[in-house]
């Protein structure tokens, strides 16, 4: 159980998770890959996902951002080592006697001070704030690098989105205007036949308008063009006259199918629920630290050097000084400020983690959303598809049959109609399958690489909290002390003896050693949800 104010723990919260997803998949189909928009076996489309990836500028921007907290994560870590600074000083000072004790005017005389030195300022972190401090930074670090995954996974999936609409577009106009040619030569042929009395006005009128229609269908398409191609030039961090897209048809690429996995999977797979609970865990420490904040404060100062009114006597053994003083701080009266902090960060906590709860409902809907969609649009395509073939071989039946006189053009006007509707709404169809595929590698984290990742167990250090714990453990190397991050083979970290996964395992926040949470104040606030039992 997890008492009022405790910051939640993990995605024990989570357990209300399904074994399976509704819609039923094979399990046995491929995971997807790394580079998943492969699977669609197209080239042109490779090389524009590829160029996406390299000049977007939203992704840019997620780029420099991990670069920010991870200067910033460095940052706090070096608050728990103590500062050096050298201190040199020249100075000239009188009158000579000292302030005061100067006879007369003739005793004002000056004289120069030489000073050199260090100074070292140290705060011990007795009760873990800036452990907790740090845990915070690198947990934000690590959620800065998973919504770096988050929009490139939905950039992919936007680029190739757009992209098969646009072929669809480019089809379905080419359909378009096909049939509009065919349709202006009935409509020539009526007017002759018209003129000759084989046909009347109402008939003409009748191909005049379905002529009308098509021609604006085939304008409306070409608008949809137009932005979709300017959508995706913005995407891709490109003008619109650099688009050229060579593809003519739907039909050149394949439809994927890929296995969801199971809805636990989305958790380590999806990764916008995995910056979703890297934050949490950020928010705990920042809770635990707001805690230690009530707890006295321990600084020491020291400095030392060389000091003389005489430079050449500046490095003699009589020129050495030194000073080191202590400070323990314990406040006593602040209006509240230290509970308000706490109480903000338990607040924050569980802001978080309902946010945290809403992604994963999220992605569960996507999942399901995306596999309907496939199945579905598979149906639907298949129907069109076969209603599109049926419509082809009607119109060349059609027309040998007008020729012979034996249809009225009613009749023809109304198979002209479904032919058109037909082909554009298999065209359609086909373009929905695809993006249907598309948005169901989105919903499951598309290829997300996932070796060595505590989060599904069994893996190694990631290698961006490798390279941090590196540095911090170099830092204490400096100092002689013990390192204090200490990583297992399987990727769990011990923090000054303390174990603990790595942010973004889904475990507690780490917590200090140094001082029991019974003996952290009680502080009300709105409570959190418990812990299930697992």
């Amino acid at each position: 159980m997890q008492r009022e104010g405790d910051p939640p723990s993990g995605p024990a919260y989570v357990g209300w998770l399904p074994a399976t997803f509704k819609t039923p998949a094979d399990q046995q189909l491929p995971r997807p890959k790394e580079q998943w928009w492969q699977d669609f076996g197209s080239e042109e489309l490779n090389t524009l996902v590829e160029t996406a990836l390299t000049n977007n500028f939203d992704l840019r921007v997620a780029i420099a951002r991990v670069s920010q907290t991870r200067a910033q994560a460095d940052i706090v870590k070096s608050a728990q080592y103590p500062t050096i600074d050298a201190n040199v000083r020249y100075g000239i000072q009188g009158p000579t006697p000292g302030p005061g004790y100067a006879a007369n005017t003739s005793q004002w005389s000056s004289q120069p001070l030489w000073q050199a030195g260090a100074l070292v300022n140290y705060e011990v972190d007795l009760w873990g704030k800036k452990g907790f401090d740090t845990k915070s930074a690198f947990s934000q670090a690590l959620a800065s690098e998973f919504n770096r995954q988050a929009v490139a996974l939905s950039l992919v999936g936007d680029v190739m989105t757009v992209y098969f609409q646009v072929v669809s577009l480019n089809e379905r106009i080419a359909v378009s205007e096909r049939n509009l040619e065919a349709i202006r030569g009935v409509g020539r042929g009526l007017e002759r036949r018209v003129e000759l009395g084989d046909a009347t006005l109402i008939d003409l009128s009748q191909q005049l308008i379905l002529q009308n229609n098509t021609d604006a269908l085939v304008t409306g398409l070409k608008l949809q063009r137009e932005r979709a191609i300017n959508r995706l030039a913005a995407l891709m961090g490109t003008t619109t006259s650099a688009i050229k897209i060579k593809a003519k048809s739907v039909e050149e690429f394949t439809a994927p199918v890929v296995a969801p996995g199971l809805p636990s999977d989305l958790l380590c797979r999806r990764p916008d629920i995995r910056r979703a609970e890297a934050s949490l865990e950020g928010a705990e420490a920042d809770l635990l630290a707001a805690r230690a904040n009530l707890f006295p404060t321990f600084a020491i100062t020291g400095g030392g050097g060389y000091g003389s009114f005489l430079l050449s006597q500046l490095t003699m053994p009589q020129s050495l000084f030194y000073n080191i003083t202590s400070n323990l701080v314990q406040n006593i009266f602040d209006a509240g400020k230290r509970r308000a902090q706490i109480q903000l960060a338990s607040a924050k906590n569980v802001e978080l983690l309902e946010g945290y709860a809403n992604t994963v409902v999220g992605a569960m809907r996507d999942v399901e959303d995306g596999l309907s969609s496939v199945a579905l649009t598979a149906q639907a395509y298949a129907a069109l598809n076969d209603s599109r073939n049926r419509a082809q071989r009607l119109a060349v039946m059609s027309a040998k049959v007008v020729e012979r006189g034996g249809m009225d053009y009613v009749q023809l006007y109304e198979i002209q109609r479904t032919v058109i509707a037909s082909e554009d709404a298999a065209v359609s169809a086909r373009g929905d399958q695809l993006i249907a595929s598309v948005n169901l590698y989105k919903a499951i984290g598309g290829g997300m690489k996932l070796e060595n990742d505590p989060c599904v167990g069994g893996g190694s250090l990631p290698a961006a909290n490798a390279d941090w714990i590196e540095k911090a453990n170099k830092a204490d190397s400096v100092f002689g002390s013990k390192p204090d991050f200490v990583v297992s083979p399987k990727g769990q970290v011990s923090y000054r003896g303390t174990t603990a996964p790595l942010p973004g395992s889904g475990t507690k926040a780490l917590e200090s050693p140094m001082i029991p949470r019974e003996s952290l104040v009680n502080i009300q606030s709105t409570p959190v949800i418990q812990e299930s039992k697992q």
